[in-house]
């Protein structure tokens, strides 16, 4: 085989291959086909280029020509498309444009769904609607928002738990579902000034054993909440003090109790409740004192 054979068949193999990649880009723009024009109007068009592909019912039947801003803020972009000749009889003047995009993070192309038969067909130069394209940031923002609401719905569910355990099991027995929740409205001492007036009750008449911090009795405690209703007063403070039991564990009890008493109260009268405070004073330092729970009013 001689050298200008080989350069001749080199040259001639380079030209097929070039004359293959420019029937395929042809074909793939529509250089090669009878076309018209189709305009849709989009107030986004989410990144899509020149040259982005058309599909009607999934088939590339077109290519984006050009994207035109408008005039003004109040217009629309026009995307203009170069259609095959052959979507007339599809692609009607009630028919939809959407910007789609390839996958998750592929090219954007343009989908036209068919038309109705009772539409009138489309004219070269012709302008269909344009739908808005789904924006990823937005959509991505969405997810993220269910996800937060699906956790803190998670979160209800399971206090909604944790409070059943509560009102069932061994939280129960002390009277609240968790420390912070015991001292919420918790202060470090009961106030030096005289109290107005001051409701005193022995622990073992209003709760159930001597040991938790359940009310059984609760109704003797009306009388503090009818008072409270008359709103004569400018702070409370209930405490509870404990007769039996190691200083932590008194001053647990204690300060649970006083929550349960303030809860009562809250929730079956109505005053303002903001200068409500309780305190836990643990063991009583009296010899031979019963535990008690004081609502201590001061105006």
């Amino acid at each position: 085989m001689g050298r200008a054979f080989r350069l001749g068949l080199f040259i001639v193999s380079t030209l097929l291959v070039l004359a293959a990649g420019v029937f395929l880009v042809g074909e793939k723009q529509l250089l090669f086909t009878k076309t018209y024009r189709l305009g849709a109007e989009f107030r986004n068009v989410v990144g899509l280029d020149v040259g982005a592909e058309v599909r009607v019912g999934g088939i590339q039947m077109g290519s984006v020509k050009s994207i035109t801003l408008p005039d003004d803020t109040k217009g629309k972009l026009l995307v203009s498309m170069d259609m095959d000749n052959v979507t007339k009889n599809i692609v009607r003047q009630d028919s939809v444009a959407t910007i789609k995009t390839e996958g998750m993070l592929g090219s954007q192309y343009v989908d036209i769904t068919f038309g109705t038969e009772k539409s009138p067909a489309v004219e070269n130069g012709g302008t269909i609607k344009g739908e808005a394209p789904v924006d990823i940031t937005e959509a991505a923002l969405s997810v993220s928002n269910q996800v937060k609401a699906t956790a803190a719905s998670f979160q209800e569910v399971a206090d909604g738990l944790k409070e059943n355990f509560f009102l069932k099991g061994y939280f129960k027995r002390r009277g609240y579902s968790d420390e912070g929740d015991l001292k919420k409205d918790a202060i470090a001492k009961v106030p030096s000034q005289r109290a107005e007036k001051v409701f005193d009750y022995d622990a073992k008449d209003i709760f159930d054993k001597p040991d938790n911090a359940k009310l059984k009795h609760e109704k003797s405690l009306d009388e503090a909440g009818k008072y409270l209703e008359q709103g004569k007063f400018k702070q409370v403070v209930i405490s509870a003090t404990d007769a039996v039991g190691d200083s932590k564990t008194a001053i647990d009890l204690t300060l649970a109790r006083a929550k349960v008493v303030r809860d009562y109260l809250v929730q079956h009268f109505k005053f303002d409740d903001r200068n409500v405070k309780i305190v836990g004073l643990g063991k009583s330092d009296k010899v031979g004192a019963n535990s008690t729970v004081e609502v201590r009013i001061y105006q």
